[in-house]
């Protein structure tokens, strides 16, 4: 689930030569209790050091030092989105400690961050000087884990989904009706600012108190006109059924 790219980071797209983009993974299991009631951990990582050869910082978070690599990125507009991967080392048993204690990680938010090297907090570089220093150009995606593929003495592969793809999700839901407007008369979504026209009946009225809409089609057309591409929160081609 990724955000809009900010105007700095957008402009270094085109270019021939492009800084070092940089990719820092948090993976948060806060919200995560073990059996004794305790919570996971936030965990920053990032599969390099900066310019110091010490671990990176961005927006005044350390990421540390650690090998870390996700797969499988690929945006697609046919069938479901992609199911990346993300493959963490197990050094000093960390993964096995998580897997055996908070549920393999299932349902831990990771987040990703792309960003140029150019952009970095000040003190990733000598001196602690960086005129470019930009806490806002980042690209950020946010996934859920969904399951712990596999897990060694050397690593562990995690796979992510999109937080509205995961099991049991619970997303806001639209209602369809197909001959019921569902926006609220006047309201940003109805779009309707003129003066009174008609009541809860279709029948006309100059009256501001009982200027109300019938949530009807008719409605919509008595305010914006019979021929005009009409604002209507229903979905009258539910209605329609093809062989």
């Amino acid at each position: 689930m990724p955000k809009d790219l900010p105007s700095k980071m957008a402009q270094e797209l085109p270019k021939l030569e492009q800084g070092a983009l940089i990719e820092l993974w948090e993976i948060d299991l806060r919200h995560i209790t073990n059996s004794n009631g305790d919570s996971g951990e936030l965990y920053r990582f990032h599969n390099g050091l900066n310019q110091s050869r010490a671990n990176i910082w961005w927006q005044g978070s350390e990421y540390q030092a650690y090998p870390i690599k996700a797969d499988g990125f690929e945006i697609s507009g046919n069938g479901p989105s992609s199911r990346p991967t993300l493959t963490v080392s197990n050094l000093y048993g960390i993964i096995t400690g998580i897997a055996a204690n908070f549920g393999q990680g299932v349902g831990g938010k990771v987040t990703r961050r792309l960003v140029y090297a150019q952009f970095l907090d000040a003190r990733n570089f000598t001196g602690n000087k960086n005129s470019k220093a930009d806490p806002t150009q980042e690209a950020v995606s946010y996934f859920i884990i969904e399951q712990l593929k596999s897990l060694d003495d050397e690593q562990a592969t995690f796979e992510l989904a999109s937080p509205a793809e995961t099991d049991n999700a619970k997303i806001p839901l639209l209602m369809i009706t197909s001959d019921v407007c569902i926006w609220q008369y006047r309201s940003a979504q109805c779009g309707y600012t003129g003066g009174p026209v008609a009541d809860e009946f279709d029948k006309p009225t100059s009256d501001r108190k009982k200027d109300k809409c019938s949530h009807c089609i008719c409605g919509c057309k008595l305010r914006f006109g019979e021929n005009a591409v009409l604002p209507f929160g229903g979905f009258p081609s539910t209605t329609q059924y093809g062989n």
